[in-house]
C-alpha cells in the first residue's frame, strides 16, 4: 500500500468517527461504576493490601 492511497484511507476513517450516528452511545451507570470500581477503588485497596 502506497502512502497517498493510506492517507486517504485514513481520512476516510476519520471522516466517518466524527459522524454522531457513528460515535455509538455514552457510558452508562453501570460502567461509570466498573470504570471507577478497577480504576480508583482496587488499586487503592491492593496498596493498603500492600502496606499491611
Amino acid at each position: 500500500m502506497n502512502e497517498a492511497n493510506s492517507h486517504g484511507d485514513l481520512e476516510s476513517r476519520i471522516s466517518n468517527l466524527e459522524k454522531p450516528e457513528n460515535q455509538g452511545a455514552g457510558f452508562t451507570g453501570r460502567d461509570w461504576l466498573l470504570l471507577i470500581l478497577t480504576g480508583v477503588v482496587f488499586p487503592v485497596l491492593l496498596l493498603i493490601w500492600g502496606w499491611n
